[in-house]
């Protein structure tokens, strides 16, 4: 059940991204809620189903942005192998770790898509990586919530 809805929490972050998010925000900055998700997700539930996401989810970017065919998905598979480390503890919090990530993916990201699609690399990119270090607490524990969710519906 947890896995259907984030199913649907995705689903509408990656439409609300193409179409909502850039008709009203009224600055540059948009965060990447699929970006930050998919982050979340596969560093509570492993590499491999992150991965199964990222199929399902790429090509909806991409039909929506109207890149060329797996692009979205290319840039979004650093965010997925950079989720794996997170699940390790390396300071007293488990937040710091993840958060680092999230930044160091978020220039990955653009990275990417800098290198598919053309255009620039400036602190608009730097303002992002910063505008999801805020956004990936938050998230996370709503997706730790999710995660438990699935393991009790297990056991």
């Amino acid at each position: 059940m947890a896995r259907i809805v984030f199913a649907l929490l995705i689903g509408s972050a990656a439409i609300a991204q193409g179409t909502v998010v850039p008709a009203l925000n009224p600055i540059v900055i948009a965060p990447n809620f699929v970006l930050v998700l998919l982050m979340v997700w596969s560093a509570l539930r492993g590499t491999i189903e992150g991965l199964m996401w990222l199929i399902g989810v790429g090509p909806l970017l991409d039909l929506l942005a109207m890149d060329p065919l797996g692009t979205n998905g290319l840039a979004l598979l650093i965010v997925v192998l950079l989720a794996g480390p997170a699940r390790r503890r390396f300071f007293h919090s488990g937040m710091i770790f993840p958060i680092v990530l999230v930044v160091i993916a978020t220039l990955g990201h653009a990275l990417v898509l800098l290198l598919l699609r053309g255009g620039g690399f400036g602190p608009v990119v730097i303002l992002q990586a910063l505008l999801h270090a805020l956004l990936l607490p938050p998230l996370y524990y709503l997706a730790g919530w999710m995660d438990r969710w699935v393991l009790e519906a297990k056991g």
